[in-house]
C-alpha cells in the first residue's frame, strides 16, 4: 500500500486575505517505517475561461525534511504560509480565477504523493481587518496589502484612438490606384464593377482620414487624461478632455464613460467562433451639458467629469488572452458630423483594507 496524504486547514471555509497566514497541517499515514523524504507545498493559480486557460506555480514551499514515519501510525506536519497579494479569487461570466493549496510528499525515489485543497482569495473587510488587528501574529505585513492584478498586457495605461477603421490616406490612394488600373486595361464588366467599388472604397478612406486630420488639427489635437490612472473600489476618478482650438468651436456632443468588462480570446484551434469573447461587468455614460461645448480660439479648455467606481467593483486582473479590463473613454462630434474616440485603461484595485 502507498502512504496516505491528507490536508487540513485551520479555517473550514478557506476563506482568506491577502497578506494573512493560511494555516493547518498534513497528515501522513504510511504502511511500513520510513525515515527520510519531505513536505513541499506551493500555491498555484489558474485561470479557466471560454478562451484560452492559464495556470501559475507557486514557488515551492519546504514544510519539513528528513521526515521519520513509524509503520501505521498518523505523523502531522504544521504549516503556516502567507496568503499572497493576488489576484484575487474571481467566478465571473466567462473567466474563473482560483486558487489552489498543494502539498508533495517525496518519501523516496520511487514514491511521491500528492495532495490539494481548493482556497478563496477575498479582499479584506472592515469586519476581517478588525478581528486580525487584534492579534500581531496574524496582522498582515505591510507590503503584502499591495494588490498583485496578475500579468497584465503589455502597455496597460496606455491610450488609444478609436475607431480603427480604413482610413489611412496610403489605404485610400491604393484602392483608387487599383480601380483605375482596371478602367484603363478595359477589363470586363464585372471588373470595371469592382473598379467602381474599390474607386468609392479608397476616397471614403482618403476623406474619412483627411477629415480626422483635420479634426484633430481644429481642437488642438483633443488629449484625454484620467486622475487617478490607479483607483480602488470605491474611490472616485476625474476624467478630462483638453483642447486647444485655433478657432472658436461648438461641439454638437462630448461624452465621458467609464467602462469594465471581462475579455477573453478564443483557441486558436477554432477558427470558425469569434475570436474575442467579452461580457460588460459596469458601464457609466455622461453627456456633457451644452454650456461647456463652446471652446474659444487659442488657449487650453479642459472639460472634467468625475466618476465614482462602485464599492463591489472587482478588481482590474490580466494574464495572457484572459483579462478583466476597466477603461475611460471619451466620444467627441462635432457640428458637421465629424468624430473623435480615445480610449485609456485604468487599474482599480480592491477596496481599502
Amino acid at each position: 500500500m502507498s502512504p496516505r496524504l491528507s490536508l487540513h486547514l485551520d479555517r473550514r471555509d478557506a476563506v482568506h486575505r491577502p497578506g494573512e497566514l493560511i494555516t493547518g497541517r498534513v497528515e501522513i499515514v504510511c504502511p511500513e517505517s520510513r525515515r527520510g523524504g519531505e513536505l513541499v507545498a506551493s500555491l498555484d493559480w489558474d485561470v479557466e475561461s471560454r478562451g484560452e486557460p492559464y495556470a501559475v506555480r507557486g514557488a515551492p514551499i519546504v514544510l519539513a525534511t528528513g521526515l521519520a514515519l513509524a509503520a501505521g501510525e498518523p505523523t502531522f506536519v504544521p504549516f503556516e504560509i502567507p496568503a499572497p497579494s493576488g489576484p484575487l479569487t474571481y467566478h465571473g461570466h466567462i473567466l474563473t480565477v482560483s486558487w489552489t493549496l498543494r502539498v508533495e510528499a517525496k518519501l523516496g525515489w520511487a514514491s511521491r504523493e500528492r495532495v490539494e485543497a481548493r482556497i478563496l482569495l477575498l479582499p479584506w473587510t472592515e469586519e476581517a481587518r478588525a478581528l486580525t488587528a487584534k492579534s500581531y501574529r496574524t496582522a498582515p505585513a505591510r507590503h503584502a496589502l499591495v494588490y498583485n492584478p496578475g500579468p497584465l498586457p503589455e502597455a496597460a495605461l496606455d491610450k488609444r484612438d478609436e475607431p480603427k477603421t480604413l482610413e489611412h490616406p496610403i489605404v485610400g490612394v491604393a484602392l483608387a490606384a487599383a480601380s483605375a488600373a482596371l478602367l484603363v486595361l478595359r477589363a470586363g464588366a464585372f471588373a470595371r464593377i469592382l473598379a467602381l467599388l474599390l474607386l468609392v472604397g479608397g476616397l471614403s478612406a482618403l476623406f474619412a482620414h483627411l477629415r480626422r486630420r483635420t479634426l484633430r488639427e481644429r481642437l488642438g489635437p483633443p488629449e484625454l487624461s484620467v486622475h487617478p490612472e490607479i483607483a480602488r473600489a470605491g474611490e472616485v476618478v476625474t476624467v478630462a478632455v483638453s483642447f486647444k482650438p485655433g478657432r472658436p468651436e461648438v461641439l454638437k456632443e462630448l461624452i465621458l464613460s467609464l467602462a469594465a468588462q471581462e475579455v477573453v480570446v478564443r483557441p486558436s484551434s477554432e477558427p470558425d467562433e469569434p475570436r474575442h469573447y467579452r461580457h460588460s461587468l459596469h458601464g457609466e455614460r455622461r453627456a456633457v451639458d451644452r454650456a461647456r461645448l463652446r471652446l474659444p480660439p487659442g488657449r487650453v479648455t479642459v472639460v472634467q467629469e468625475i466618476f465614482r467606481i462602485p464599492p463591489q467593483a472587482p478588481p482590474s486582473f490580466g494574464a495572457p488572452n484572459n483579462e478583466l479590463r476597466w477603461e475611460v473613454s471619451a466620444t467627441v462630434r462635432t457640428a458637421d458630423l465629424v468624430s473623435w474616440k480615445q480610449t485609456q485603461r485604468i487599474l482599480v484595485h480592491p477596496p481599502t483594507p
